[in-house]
């Protein structure tokens, strides 16, 4: 721990919910700078993250509706996050690996994210991230919102970038759902957005689940970490796809 981030850690204490922007114009330092910083601190247990600011350890409660990310999940969805640029319209769909895309989006940039999960907006809620949540049917056992009134409002809506996860992928064929209902409403999310980014970890991959969603010529870019095979990259790339491995 270096004496910047000892100097942060006092500043967590003294002043709660504290925001990146702040410790950035405090120090001299980029809004980047001080992101790994409260990451670094975050993992050694100094400190609690939240949207675009840290708390001291005990001080946040844990949310009531998203589960507990991996480190994978959570190395993803802050590399995926670095796609989006300034004023921006974002989609963010419901999956585990998309809410850390949610929770990785600078809090200080002029952003609005749309989503049908009620834990991404749950994530965004205290930020001045302006966001839109989708209507519709309230998923039993997953909070999250789907159904006719929730592919209406998105034939309405054109967004610049979507995040969306899958729980099945095959290079070859494209992206799978295990829920038909959602993926009614993915497909509907991909028809909105100027560019599709599939965040999703490698061991999905070599998996087919109940319902493709998406090929992989519907599909810019798949985020996703060291493991994925080489002959998956190279299928995908082949079919004009980008991707991008996360730095472990």
């Amino acid at each position: 721990m270096n004496a910047r981030q000892t100097a942060i850690l006092e500043l967590v204490r003294q002043k709660p919910g504290i925001k990146v922007g702040e410790l950035a114009e405090h120090f001299g330092v980029s809004p980047m700078t001080i992101r790994r910083d409260l990451t670094e601190l975050a993992d050694q247990g100094l400190l609690i993250r939240t949207h675009g600011g840290a708390v001291p350890p005990g001080s946040a409660q844990p949310s009531t509706l998203a589960p507990r990310a991996t480190a994978s999940k959570a190395a993803i969805g802050r590399l995926a996050a670095t796609l989006v640029r300034r004023g921006q319209t974002v989609m963010v769909d419901t999956g585990t690996t998309a809410l850390e895309v949610a929770r990785h989006l600078p809090a200080d940039w002029d952003l609005t994210v749309a989503t049908t999960s009620l834990s991404v907006a749950e994530a965004l809620y205290a930020s001045p991230i302006q966001v839109l949540v989708l209507g519709g049917l309230l998923k039993k056992g997953f909070p999250s919102l789907y159904g006719p009134l929730t592919e209406s409002n998105l034939a309405a809506l054109h967004v610049d970038i979507l995040f969306i996860g899958c729980d099945g992928a095959d290079s070859q064929a494209g992206f799978y759902s295990a829920d038909v209902h959602l993926s009614s409403v993915e497909q509907a999310m991909i028809r909105s957005a100027e560019r599709v980014v599939v965040v999703t970890e490698s061991a999905k991959f070599g998996r087919r689940a109940f319902v493709r969603y998406a090929t992989p010529d519907q599909v810019d870019t798949v985020v996703t970490d060291a493991h994925l095979p080489a002959e998956d990259r190279l299928n995908l790339q082949e079919r004009g796809v980008a991707v991008l491995i996360v730095d472990t």
